[in-house]
C-alpha cells in the first residue's frame, strides 16, 4: 500500500468565501501523452461535481483537512501509474507549497505522459487542453508550478504554487502512481528569529512610552 505523507507551507491571507460547483480537476476525454490514453474507468466515474480528480484535498478554515476521492479510477490513465490531484483552499491562509513523501512510490519519477503535456495532450470533456499553455515537470504541473528538494529515490519532494492558492481558490496537479493516500498535515511556526524580532520590537514600544510618561 502506497502511503503518502503531505506537509502543508502556509502564507498568510485573507479570507474569503467560496463556491466549487465545478470540477476543481480537468476532466479528462482522451489523451495520447506518452502514448497513454484516458482510463476507461476514469471515463465512467467522471460525472459528478469535482468528478476529475482522483483525489481531492481541502483545507477548511477550522484547521482540519478532508480529503475525498471524486473519481473512483485509481489512475486517470490506461497505464495505471498517474494521479490527477485537486486542492481547494478554504484555509484562509495562501498556500505556497505541498511537500509529499511516499514510502512504496516513485511518486516524482515523472516519465512524460503528465495531465498538463504538451504536444498531442490529454483533451477535456467539452474540447480544448487539460492545461492551456502546457506544463512543467514532464508536463505534471500547470505551467508556473514547479518542483523542489526531490530525493534521489523520487519517493518525496515538494510542488510549489507559481502565485500560490489563495484562500477560496484552486489549484490541481498530478503525480506518479496509482491513487491510495493517507495524508498527515503540519503547519509551519514563526522561526527564532522572527520571534526574536518581535520580542525586541515590543520591548522598544515600551521603552519609548516610559521614556515619554517620565517627560
Amino acid at each position: 500500500m502506497k502511503i503518502l505523507k503531505l506537509a502543508a507551507v502556509l502564507a498568510f491571507g485573507v479570507l474569503a468565501p467560496s463556491a466549487f460547483a465545478a470540477s476543481v480537476c480537468p476532466v479528462l476525454a482522451a489523451g495520447s501523452v506518452g502514448g497513454e490514453g484516458v482510463s476507461g474507468t476514469y471515463i465512467t466515474d467522471s460525472t459528478g461535481t469535482n468528478g476529475g480528480c482522483n483525489v481531492l484535498i481541502t483545507f477548511n478554515s477550522n484547521g482540519s483537512i478532508a480529503t475525498t476521492f471524486p473519481n473512483a479510477a485509481t489512475s486517470y490513465d490506461v497505464g495505471g501509474d498517474d494521479n490527477l490531484i485537486g486542492i481547494i483552499n478554504n484555509s484562509g491562509h495562501t498556500i505556497t507549497s505541498l511537500t509529499f513523501t511516499s514510502t512504496t512510490t516513485d511518486i516524482f519519477g515523472f516519465d512524460g505522459d503528465g495531465v498538463c503535456g504538451t504536444g498531442p495532450g490529454y483533451t477535456v470533456s467539452g474540447g480544448g487542453a487539460a492545461c492551456p499553455g502546457g506544463g512543467v515537470s514532464n508536463g505534471y504541473l500547470p505551467t508556473g508550478d514547479s518542483t523542489s528538494g526531490v530525493a534521489s529515490n523520487l519517493m518525496s519532494g515538494t510542488v510549489n504554487f507559481g502565485g500560490g492558492i489563495a484562500t477560496g481558490t484552486t489549484a490541481f496537479f498530478s503525480l506518479e502512481g496509482p491513487v491510495d493516500l493517507n495524508l498527515v498535515v503540519t503547519q509551519t511556526t514563526p522561526e527564532p528569529s522572527s520571534l526574536i524580532l518581535l520580542g525586541t520590537g515590543i520591548l522598544g514600544v515600551a521603552g519609548a512610552i516610559r521614556r515619554k510618561l517620565k517627560a
